[in-house]
């Protein structure tokens, strides 16, 4: 039987939004797992700050793919007057919650008040990297090899700082299938198959599939936060 649930979330002081979302109850016993090491965090969120709880609830929601799904990644720009941050208090609320959450991140690039930042899972990333041909990531991009998840980041940042540009190879960091990320960038003799939230040049039903995975765990998250009285995730 599928379970209906209906949930308001603040999108700001003046307005709400009612969300609708179906799930069958095996994903929502699935996402219940995943949300162990947050209920800590849930717990102790209402002794915190209302800066600190706008923080951790804006990056809950924008990274959950990575969080609470398989997402090698997630680029994100943060607006640091809209938050009321500064770029030094990004970083340390990045590793105030990297070290309860259980991820990786770095900051790339600061530009007309957005910080952009990516949070990722190393191990993840690795796996990627040690897949990906040689003939596009050493011949073709000039990525030094062996490979390491740290510093391909490291030189993503570079590259883009140099240029002024953000490389596209950076969808090899933020879980997208390789096929769909050198095809796009012309590197592999491929055609585009489709759309699903990215243009697809592999196999659509792989792509489909991520892409469910990834939606579903934005809306966990929003589940998950909407139980949290107080708290908004705009």
């Amino acid at each position: 039987m599928r379970r209906v649930h209906v949930f308001r979330i603040a999108h700001s002081q003046h307005k709400k939004i009612i969300i609708r979302f179906i799930f069958t109850g095996m994903v929502l016993e699935q996402t219940e797992a995943n949300m162990r090491p947050f209920h800590d965090w849930k717990a102790a969120l209402a002794g915190a700050s209302d800066l600190e709880q706008r923080f951790d609830a804006w990056v809950f929601l924008n990274a959950s793919s990575v969080l609470l799904s398989e997402k090698t990644g997630e680029l994100l720009s943060l607006d640091l007057e809209e938050m009321g941050m500064s770029v030094a208090q990004v970083e340390a609320g990045l590793a105030r919650l990297a070290a309860q959450w259980g991820f990786d991140f770095r900051l790339l690039i600061e530009s007309n008040g957005l910080q952009k930042f990516i949070i990722f899972q190393t191990e993840r990333l690795q796996a990627v990297l040690e897949s990906a041909p040689y003939c596009v990531m050493g011949a073709q991009l000039n990525y030094h090899y062996p490979l390491r998840a740290g510093s391909f980041i490291d030189e993503l940042r570079e590259r883009w700082r140099l240029h002024g540009t953000i490389p596209h190879e950076i969808g090899v960091a933020l879980g997208y299938p390789l096929d769909d990320v050198f095809g796009y960038m012309g590197l592999l003799p491929l055609s585009c198959k489709g759309v699903c939230g990215w243009q697809v040049y592999g196999c659509m039903k792989e792509s489909q599939r991520r892409s469910c995975a990834f939606n579903n765990a934005r809306c966990q998250a929003l589940i998950f936060l909407s139980q949290i009285a107080g708290v908004s995730a705009s």
